[in-house]
């Protein structure tokens, strides 16, 4: 499980730094974020590794949020 999210993980950084779209970008970074706080919970295997899982993940969706707030700006 750890490869695959890894492998994901990867492929939205390749994709990060070849595509020239601006709002691309920001969703690969979300996209990446996630798979961040994914792989943490994945690898350690403490009570401590949850707990700055569910912290990434929470700040990971703090960051979405202010991400798709900016695609929004970005239509208008």
């Amino acid at each position: 499980m750890i490869e695959i999210v890894g492998f994901i993980a990867l492929f939205m950084l390749f994709r990060l730094f070849i595509t020239k779209s601006r709002e691309r970008k920001l969703l690969y970074l979300c996209c990446l974020s996630f798979a961040f706080s994914a792989l943490i919970a994945l690898y350690v295997k403490s009570p401590i590794g949850g707990v700055l899982a569910i912290t990434f993940f929470i700040c990971s969706t703090l960051s979405s949020n202010a991400i798709a707030h900016t695609l929004g700006k970005v239509k208008d």
